[in-house]
C-alpha cells in the first residue's frame, strides 16, 4: 500500500506540535492543510505519513470530524482500515461515520456487481477493520431492502454476509454529540 512515497516529501509540512491547546492550536496552519490534503484523497498518503508521525493521529480524527468531503475522491477500504487500527481509542462517531463515507459506494450496484463485491469482502477480510466490514454488511443489507432480487439470490448474498467478522458494537447512528456536525447533504 505505501507504493512509492518518500517521508521527506512531507516533513517540510508538518510543523511545531503542541501538547495542549485546542484542535486548531496544536498544529500549524500548513500542518492542517497538509492533513485536509490528505484526508481528501485515498488515505493512502495519510496512512503513510501517520506511521512515520503518529503523534498526529488524535489530531486527524479530529479533522475528519469536521470533514465536509469536498472531494469526490473515494478511499481506498484498505487504507481505511489501516487507518482506523492506527486510530484505535480515538473513534469518535463523527470520525469514523465521516471515514465511511469516504469509502465505495455500492447502493448503485446490480445484484452480480454486490455478489463480486461481497466476495471480495469475504477473500480480504482478515486485512479489513471489522468496523467496515460491518458497515458494508448494513449497506449490503440496504441494498438488498431497496431492491427486487430473487429469493435465491438474497439467500446466497446473506448466507455469505453471515461469513463476515463484524464489529457491530458500533453504533453508526447519529444520536451522539456529534450529531449536530452531521450535514444533510452528506447521506
Amino acid at each position: 500500500m505505501e507504493e512509492n512515497y518518500k517521508i521527506e516529501n512531507y516533513e517540510r509540512f508538518l510543523g511545531e506540535f503542541k501538547e495542549h491547546g485546542s484542535h486548531w492550536d496544536k498544529i500549524e496552519k500548513r500542518t492542517a492543510t497538509l492533513f485536509q490534503v490528505l484526508i481528501d484523497g485515498d488515505l493512502k498518503e495519510l496512512v503513510f505519513v501517520l506511521k512515520y508521525y503518529p503523534k498526529y493521529i488524535e489530531i486527524v480524527c479530529d479533522h475528519f470530524r469536521y470533514l465536509y468531503n469536498y472531494s469526490a475522491q473515494e478511499a481506498d477500504i484498505f487504507a481505511a482500515s489501516k487507518l482506523l487500527e492506527l486510530s484505535e481509542g480515538y473513534h469518535q462517531k463523527q470520525f469514523v461515520r465521516n471515514l465511511v463515507r469516504k469509502l465505495e459506494k455500492i447502493d448503485e450496484l446490480d445484484i452480480s456487481l454486490l455478489n463480486k463485491f461481497l466476495d471480495n469482502l469475504l477473500k480480504n477480510q482478515t486485512k479489513l477493520h471489522p468496523i467496515i466490514l460491518n458497515f458494508y454488511k448494513n449497506e449490503i443489507e440496504r441494498n438488498i431492502g431497496n431492491n427486487n432480487y430473487h429469493k435465491l439470490q438474497i439467500k446466497v448474498i446473506e448466507k455469505n454476509l453471515s461469513k463476515l467478522i463484524v464489529d457491530d458494537s458500533f453504533d453508526f447512528s447519529a444520536n451522539d454529540r456529534d450529531a449536530n456536525l452531521d450535514i444533510p447533504y452528506m447521506d
